[in-house]
């Protein structure tokens, strides 16, 4: 009898489980947009363990089949794959589908388990080793706090230098987690790209940002989406 009372409830309940809204109720993955949860996963002849609806295992193909010009949801913070930073030579947001380890970038596999089970099987990263489609307890959908930069130091920690140095000949990355000396010297208060102490020049998209008490961190020089590198020119969007 209880068997049988078993596959009524499974039989009953699972098509309605599987049409439901998204659990989380935070927008856009939410019912705002009609983002159901059949509009990314599917329950059977998907890719890899989490059941998503693409072509192949990156679940950065099924974030870009909306967050991109002209995608079937009309998003405001839209990419494309001509935004992927290839240092040095193009792109204005953090690189996808790359391998995690990258020496000459200071990267290294993630040691937070919100991240490191995230990467794809082949250990490179995707919108979702970062982003949390599901729940947005840290803006923007971020799975670690980044406001100390936690998040870009878990896999950029070989780049966590918190002293300052003295010039060798060799190249040094710059100091982070140390406090910005308050004197012209060291440029503070930080200076715009017109030479006068920022935010002078009106953009306030190219202005170092400092954490609580002048800290410098990762993120006061740089952006994780939609910077192009010139302090002369307003980030977009």
């Amino acid at each position: 009898m209880k068997r049988t009372l078993v596959r009524v409830l499974l039989v009953t309940m699972l098509p309605l489980l599987l049409s439901s809204p998204a659990v989380a109720t935070d927008d856009p993955h939410g019912t705002l947009n009609s983002i159901d949860c059949g509009k990314c996963h599917i329950a059977h002849s998907t890719l890899g363990d989490i059941l998503i609806n693409a072509t192949d295992s990156l679940v950065s193909t099924l974030c870009l089949s909306c967050h991109t010009p002209g995608g079937w949801v009309n998003m405001t913070k839209i990419m494309s794959s001509s935004q992927k930073a290839s240092p040095g030579v193009s792109g204005s947001s953090h690189a996808w589908d790359v391998s995690a380890t990258n020496a000459s970038r200071g990267a290294q596999t993630p040691q937070s388990a919100a991240l490191l089970d995230h990467l794809t099987a082949s250990g490179r990263v995707t919108c979702a080793t970062c982003h949390d489609p599901h729940k947005n307890t840290t803006p923007p959908f971020l799975r670690l706090d980044n406001s100390a930069d936690a998040l870009c130091l878990d896999c950029h920690r070989a780049r966590n230098m918190n002293s300052v140095r003295t010039y060798t000949g060799s190249t040094l990355s710059h100091p982070v987690g140390a406090a910005l000396p308050s004197t012209a010297t060291y440029h503070n208060p930080p200076r715009d790209v017109n030479g006068s102490p920022q935010p002078s020049d009106g953009n306030t998209t190219n202005d170092l940002k400092l954490l609580t008490g002048g800290i410098v961190s990762c993120t006061s020089c740089h952006g994780v989406h939609y910077k192009d590198s010139n302090s002369g020119t307003v980030d977009r969007p």
